[in-house]
């Protein structure tokens, strides 16, 4: 079974904020947009339609975003409490190639399989 090196705790944490900064900017350019700060709305009304539309489609981003960066700070906490890459279903090993996919799993492969 692979254990989990402090190395590779290091390396994951420095993913894990580099992950979250990018989606905070992200964040931060969708909220510009909806706020119009670069690009106002236009006065004809297709186009300001088109442009509604469009918004909807940042809102979701935004959501993303925001629902991605909670679950890295979960993962942030974890690693600082020592329980990162511990499955809260059965408490066995995430496997390394799930934590490698989604670094910030909270379930091994067969709690995710079983739920």
């Amino acid at each position: 079974m692979h254990t989990l090196t402090d190395e590779n705790l290091r390396s994951i944490r420095a993913g894990l904020i580099a992950r979250e900064a990018e989606l905070r900017d992200r964040m931060r350019r969708v909220q510009d947009d909806l706020r119009r700060e670069v690009t106002p709305l236009p006065r004809d009304a297709p186009d300001a339609a088109i442009v509604l539309e469009n918004d909807e489609i940042l809102h979701a981003v935004d959501e993303t975003a925001r629902g991605e960066i909670k679950q890295i700070e979960r993962a942030l906490e974890r690693l600082e409490a020592g329980t990162y890459g511990l499955c809260e279903e059965c408490g066995s090993r995430i496997e390394a190639e799930r934590l490698r996919a989604v670094p910030y799993a909270v379930h091994c492969s067969r709690c995710v399989t079983d739920t």
